[in-house]
């Protein structure tokens, strides 16, 4: 209380509440507006503003309670969309009418906001110390009732208050209006509105459409609605809109009928509180409700007691949601309560994205016979004996036996195949939100029995990274997830767009889309794969060599067709044609087998198998063969590499990112192949084009020298037309069948020869900041030349090379200097940038031609000349510009053949032609223009924080950390490692306030503009850096098929300093309670919890079983005997306790 006696408002920071942990935003008013993400604990969506404002409903933008829009007009959209207050106040013999969270407060008035660490509910709060009344509401969500606002109000005061309510939602959405129709033609939709009480009694209300909204002379109904009631007040009901107005007059008219205007549900009452007394009520409502449900919703709430329901409801979503992220190693305890907090959100929005084993390793049988069908008819037909006798649940490791046996005695590999690739991933969706309109998310995590169901859809470069980190918690899932992965490449050496559970999917153009665009993505195949691969050998160590020479893998039949080399040059920005004839073959084919339509087939429809030894070949080679000395790797597949706004470098751009993660990628090759292994079966047309490719390298001249440019030019044009070669062969005719072998000596042989390279472009590439180049241009001036310019400092570049170059401990300390002294430091937030914050030029300083290059330059200065103003002109103050409409070169050139047509201008035209695009590009750089990253103020544009390439960065170092440590560095510069990466980790979000974040801190956000705080929340790429970053922090990681533990990395903020009692979840779901002393600290491996303490006696690890024993074992490592049985998630293993030396 306050020296007053009224009630103390909340501090900012974490706080206890309702038995939950909260982040509480004090005065978040005098903050901009930020958007969240709330979890449910099924397919019910809701982002809300911190104004108070909200969106949300069912699945997806289409089936919404309140209407979708962007984050910018939702912010804004307070009191006219979600929720509504007024109170009217009797205080000291007058009346105050009180609008909370609407508007600017009233003087005194302080505004809170707190979410839920898991991520449920945002509670707002609203103190009047003048009134002596605090008024809250918490917005929560059931699968059984929907979207449940609970509003308290309470009397701080000594004496009693009366308080007169009018409480509720507006613009309710009902069913029947999607997102496109709502936002272009809510008022014609308005006039098919239908608000009604159906039960006085309850206080439901139906919000219905009485048709579709549409102009076809075609009788149609809507049956189904929204639907809203409330209990705790008694007061009757208006679902009319213009009832505020009438209550802020002192008049309040019930109205349960109302038509031709958008949907309300206002309750209303009046009463007395008493001193330090308080009031609540419910007000829920949810969608796609039909009449079943409506009538079925009436007699629960007519015959049961709603108000303990709805508690209970609550109180299940968040249990239901700590289970599903305790299966995900969600649940730790330090004594950084940030941390922790802040590592469940990274591992919900990993899981909301990727999904989460649905069972464990148990394999529920009846849906792993429905992917085989989908996927593939004819194997499930051939199968369908086998697939029967198989039992209702059965553990992986046993189902991976019985499908051995039956692919040895029937040779079907595609039966082995298709269980390797079933990943029994629930709770995934597409995502997007208001801040990411271009993204149409999808939640489907339940059938309409309301039964998990085992789904996935995304882009496979989004997926595949969140199952990197997912798979930490399930590492048997990870050999499968390479299976996918591999099997979704195609035969010239890329991936498609996305994947979902059933198959691979690409993009087809689509000429009235501005954000269409069909192409492969590059640096993300390399680097994916190769961490997936790494991850694999961490965890299994041998499985991804003993499946090398297996032919059970398949290549996706995607029908972009790469131009031939030699047309490449000539335009290196439209590369790829989309083969509609193609196309159209496979989705024949879809149609007749499943899924597996899309994957290649031979000239007699066979799908087409190779080995694993190929499949990993094959990208390597395909970027192999854009290799570029001294430049990079050329982007020519229309798609950018990690940076989307980058496309523009597409075409023109060399990219050392690429380069560096190829570097790591042929080291973990070189690694996997034995080289006195035997030799491997490989298509024919791979081994010819790894032959050339390893010929050409042979060879190669240095990039050094007088003619460094004529043999760039070679090496490229030679390894180009490699690829080219391939490319027209398996387009014209497929793979062939026929097969050569590979010998693994030839293979190391290729990987140091292409390592060889890439470091001696690697050597060239530093800039004398101390920093590398991340990208360059290419440019090809004649027919036997290529030069290479380097781009501005990008921090891509530098986290590529800390994790990839190969450099000593002592050279990537430098570079981490380097990278802190740069002008990529952002000093406000104490991070990086993407790019430097170098502002384009001012709108008059641009399109300015200097008056001598006119001058010399016939053809323009005779069309100034003349006073012909269609190329060029001058304005009032005489400076020279190129006409407004020119905005492109192709534009410009257009324009001066049109020119060059008329007899006048001919000769000059062919003269100047090519001088005159000259002068175009040095006024507009339009060859280093990068793409939006340079043009926009947010999302990967200038100013901007992009937080996923920060926590990169963050992985990167300490994986520098480990490998210098493990390699026995200097001291120094093992240290200079460990300090840098603290520093890095201490400028995440999470560690700043939430005004200095803008932002609720522990949630996940994807940037940071310059002039706003943090923007697009939850389903960030970043979260998968964090959650593999998080177990060394605490003192756990893995080697070599073994969980080791030390304290290299352990700070002692992270250690408790009291002993407390943790409830963890088991593996069996059976809450344990675990005595953590004092020193220690609490996480779950595997979902195994681990007890971590800090001594300065002997290492040691005790291993307590769930027969009852206990196991002791000196130093710091847990034996792989238990290991593989904690990865395996076999259940013997109860709890772990391991001592550290500091």
């Amino acid at each position: 209380m306050t020296a007053d006696g009224h009630e103390q408002p909340p501090a900012s920071g974490l706080r206890p509440l309702d038995g939950a942990q909260w982040y509480t935003v004090a005065e978040v008013d005098r903050m901009p507006p930020f958007l969240m993400s709330l979890v449910s604990d099924g397919d019910r969506w809701m982002f809300v503003s911190s104004s108070g404002a909200l969106t949300a409903g069912r699945g997806d933008a289409d089936h919404a309670l309140f209407p979708y829009v962007t984050d910018d007009r939702l912010h804004t959209s307070g009191g006219r969309a979600g929720p509504v207050t007024r109170l009217r106040v009797s205080v000291d013999g007058g009346e105050v009418l009180w609008t909370p969270f609407e508007g600017r407060p009233a003087p005194g008035a302080r505004r809170f906001l707190s979410k839920s660490t898991v991520g449920d509910s945002v509670l707002f709060e609203e103190h009047r110390a003048d009134l002596g009344v605090h008024f809250s509401y918490r917005w929560s969500t059931s699968e059984r009732f929907g979207f449940i606002r609970t509003v308290t109000i309470r009397n701080t005061r000594t004496e009693p208050v009366r308080v007169a309510v009018l409480d509720g939602l507006v613009d309710l959405v009902p069913y029947g209006l999607d997102a496109t129709l709502n936002q272009r033609l809510s008022n014609l939709a308005n006039a098919y509105k239908r608000s009604e009480l159906v039960d006085p009694i309850t206080r439901l209300a139906v919000y219905s459409l009485e048709s579709p909204v549409s102009d076809r002379p075609e009788p149609q109904e809507v049956l189904r609605a929204t639907v809203a009631w409330s209990t705790g007040l008694d007061g009757p009901v208006s679902l009319d809109p213009a009832a505020v107005a009438r209550f802020e007059d002192g008049e309040f008219l019930a109205s349960p009928l109302v038509t031709g205007v958008p949907g309300a549900y206002l309750a209303h009452d009046d009463f007395e509180l008493d001193a330090g007394s308080e009031r609540s009520w419910e007000i829920v409502a949810d969608v796609t409700q039909s009449h079943d449900d409506v009538v079925g919703l009436r007699r629960d709430l007519r015959t049961g007691d709603p108000g303990t329901a709805l508690v209970e409801a609550t109180r299940r979503t968040g249990e239901r949601l700590r289970e599903i992220m305790a299966r995900a190693d969600a649940p730790q305890v330090t004594g950084d309560p940030l941390a922790c907090a802040h590592h469940l959100a990274n591992v919900t929005y990993n899981v909301m994205r990727g999904g989460v084993p649905l069972d464990g390793y148990r394999i529920h049988v009846e849906d792993l016979v429905d992917f085989v069908e989908q996927r593939n008819r004819d194997v499930a037909g051939r199968h369908s004996e086998f697939l029967a006798s198989l039992p209702e649940r059965i553990e992986r490791r046993e189902l991976q036996d019985r499908i051995a046996s039956v692919v040895d005695r029937t040779g079907d590999v595609h039966l082995g195949r298709l269980t390797e690739e079933y990943l029994p991933f629930s709770f995934s969706r597409r995502h997007g939100d208001p801040s990411r309109p271009w993204n149409q998310f999808s939640i489907r995590v339940a059938d309409d029995a309301g039964a998990p169901v085992v789904y996935y859809e995304g882009n496979w470069r989004d997926l595949f990274q969140n199952w990197e980190a997912l798979c930490a918690s399930c590492p048997e899932y990870l050999p499968g997830v390479v299976t996918l992965f591999v099997n979704a490449s195609t035969a010239d050496g890329y991936n498609p767009y996305r994947i979902t559970r059933d198959g691979i999917d690409w993009e087809v153009p689509d000429p009235d889309d501005p954000w269409s665009n069909i192409g492969y993505w590059g640096d993300h195949q390399i680097v994916y794969l190769l961490r997936l691969l790494e991850a694999t050998e961490q965890h299994l160590p041998g499985e991804i060599s003993r499946r090398l020479d297996g032919a059970a893998y398949t290549y996706a039949d995607v029908p972009y067709r790469i131009a031939a080399y030699d047309d490449l040059l000539r335009d290196p920005k439209s590369t790829i044609r989309f083969d509609d004839r193609a196309h159209a073959v496979t989705e024949e084919r879809v149609g007749q087998l499943g899924g597996d339509g899309k994957l290649l087939v031979d000239a007699g429809g066979r799908i087409v198998v190779v080995t694993l030894l190929e499949k990993l070949l094959v990208p390597a080679l395909a970027k192999l063969s854009n290799f570029v000395p001294g430049g990079g790797i050329w982007m020519n597949t229309q798609r950018p590499e990690w940076n989307d706004a980058n496309n523009a470098l597409v075409g023109n751009g060399l990219s050392m990112v690429t380069l560096f993660h190829l570097r790591r990628y042929l080291c973990h090759l070189r690694s996997l192949v034995d080289e006195q292994g035997r030799e491997t079966s490989v298509s024919a047309e791979v081994v010819s084009w790894f032959d050339a490719v390893r010929e050409i390298l042979a060879v190669a001249p240095s990039v050094d020298g007088p003619d460094a440019d004529r043999h760039r030019r070679d090496v490229m044009d030679r390894l180009g037309r490699t690829a080219s070669d391939h490319r027209s062969a398996i387009y014209t005719s497929g793979l062939s069948g026929a097969v050569g072998l590979i010998r693994p000596v030839t293979i190391v042989e290729l990987c140091d020869l292409a390592i060889g390279h890439l470091d001696e472009t690697i050597r060239v590439s530093w800039r004398t900041d101390g920093l590398v180049h991340s990208y360059n241009i290419l440019h090809c001036p004649t027919s036997e030349t290529a030069t290479v310019s380097p781009l501005a400092e990008m921090l891509e570049g530098q986290v590529a090379a800390l994790s990839a170059a190969g450099l000593p401990a002592r050279r990537q300390a430098d570079l981490l200097d380097a990278l802190f002294a740069s002008d990529l430091l952002r000093d406000d937030l104490g991070t990086f940038l993407l790019v430097p914050a170098r502002r384009p030029r001012a709108f008059l300083d641009k399109n300015v031609i200097d008056a001598q290059v006119v001058s010399d330059n016939e053809l323009l200065s005779q069309l100034l000349a003349t006073g012909d103003r269609t190329v060029i002109r001058t304005d009032p103050d005489g400076t020279c510009r190129f006409a407004p409409d020119i905005t492109t070169a192709p534009a410009l050139r257009a324009r001066l053949e049109h020119l060059g047509a008329q007899a006048p201008w001919a000769s000059l035209v062919e003269h100047d032609l090519e001088a005159v695009l000259e002068v175009y590009e040095s006024v507009f750089a339009h060859r280093a223009y990068i793409g939006r990253s340079g043009s926009m103020y947010a999302y990967e544009g200038i100013g901007s924080v992009y937080w996923h390439m920060v926590t990169k960065l963050l992985l990167a170092v300490q994986e520098a950390f480990a490998d210098a440590v493990q390699r026995g560095d200097d001291h120094d510069d093992i240290q200079r490692l460990r300090d840098t990466y603290w520093r890095i980790r201490d400028g995440l979000g999470f560690c700043k306030t939430a005004e200095e974040f803008g932002a609720v801190p522990i949630d996940p956000y994807s940037h940071s503009p310059s002039h706003a705080g943090a923007q697009q929340p939850g389903m960030t790429g970043a979260v998968k850096e964090e959650i593999l970053v998080r177990p060394r922090e605490l003192g756990v990681r893995v080697d070599d098929g073994e969980v080791v533990f030390d304290s290299l990395l352990l700070r002692d903020g992270e250690l408790l300093g009291a002993p407390t009692v943790w409830t963890v979840r088991s593996l069996e779901g059976q809450h344990l309670s675990i005595e953590l002393p004092a020193g220690s600290l609490g996480m779950t491996l595997c979902q195994v919890p681990v007890v971590v303490t800090v001594t300065d006696g002997d290492e040691g690890v005790e291993i307590d079983l769930t027969d009852g024993r206990t196991l002791r074992r000196a130093g710091d490592r847990l034996g792989r005997d238990l290991s593989a049985s904690i990865f395996g998630r076999r259940g013997d293993v109860q709890q772990i306790r391991v001592a550290v030396s500091r």
